[in-house]
């Protein structure tokens, strides 16, 4: 099968800053970039994509920012640690020339869904899978786009396909960004309908397919939940509006210009010495080493 491999870089980066003990390279601290490149090495080598892009955040404001003040607003404030390793995230991307892409304005999801919605196009595309740690984008999710997600750690992981949104969330993908406009999102910092929790909102969606159909029946919902939607409906379309990943971004690029090759590992091993990744080397050495096949 032909794969494209996208990775959610900060998502992931995040995610390895906590999972690795502390490392550094004359005094930068470095754990989190080594633990971002283990855990894409291993996802190459488990998945085999013939294409490979990363997406990233980008420094300031976003469009939701714009929408709604107080998006995010709560977030702490990462480790200073974790904050000096953002940087070289997208240097050593870049040094390893690996096809990347971030947007002042725009979240990685929002690049992420404008790649993973163009790739789907695509014929000579099989398979999308997306790196992350984000249940957001469980929206994304088809038969041809899949979610690659870190259960413990980093070595752990697990395969989303639309039946396992369906049992993580108890909603289709299509759904997931209705039940986030019911629900809100705590991380996010955006409302929701106050009252509304996963079993209702889940309850609503079953029945009424999408937040458009439920309050087209509102007459029909029980008294004390219509109530809490006809009170919260601004704030229900504003959360749906923000957990609305965007999928046409005006990104112009060729997906052969993505193709994982022998110019990727080559500037992989460099930077790998750079910061002297030894076991990440051994590991590139041995698995992109040609295979043997066997006679029998």
């Amino acid at each position: 099968m032909s794969k494209l491999l996208i990775v959610d870089g900060h998502a992931v980066i995040h995610r390895a800053y906590h999972s690795i003990p502390p490392l550094d390279v004359n005094g930068q601290p470095v754990n989190a970039l080594y633990g971002f490149y283990s855990m894409l090495l291993s996802a190459i080598f488990q998945l085999n994509p013939k294409y490979l892009i990363v997406c990233l955040d980008s420094p300031g404001p976003t469009f939701r920012q714009s929408e709604f003040v107080g998006y995010r607003a709560k977030r702490k404030t990462p480790d200073h640690e974790l904050i000096s390793q953002l940087p070289l995230l997208a240097e050593t991307l870049q040094q390893s020339n690996i096809q990347t892409f971030a947007m002042g304005g725009y979240e990685a999801d929002d690049l992420i869904g404008t790649v993973a919605k163009k790739a789907a196009k695509k014929k000579f595309i099989d398979e999308i899978i997306v790196i992350t740690g984000d249940k957001d984008l469980m929206q994304l999710v088809t038969k041809k786009i899949h979610l690659l997600m870190p259960i413990r750690g980093l070595s752990e992981t697990k395969l989303f396909q639309p039946q396992d949104v369906f049992e993580k969330l108890g909603v289709n993908p299509k759904q997931v960004i209705d039940l986030k406009a019911l629900m809100g999102d705590m991380s996010d910092c955006y409302p929701g309908v106050a009252g509304i929790g996963p079993k209702a909102a889940t309850d609503l969606l079953s029945q009424y397919q999408n937040l458009d159909n439920i309050y087209s029946h509102i007459n029909e919902v029980k008294p004390k939940i219509q109530e809490k939607l006809i009170k919260e409906k601004d704030n229900a379309y504003l959360s749906q509006k923000l957990a609305t990943i965007i999928d046409n971004i005006p990104l112009d690029f060729k997906f052969s210009q993505t193709k994982w090759s022998d110019k990727i590992i080559y500037g992989l091993k460099n930077m790998f010495k750079n910061y002297n990744f030894k076991s990440l080397i051994s590991r590139l050495d041995q698995d992109t080493k040609p295979k043997q096949s066997s006679l029998f």
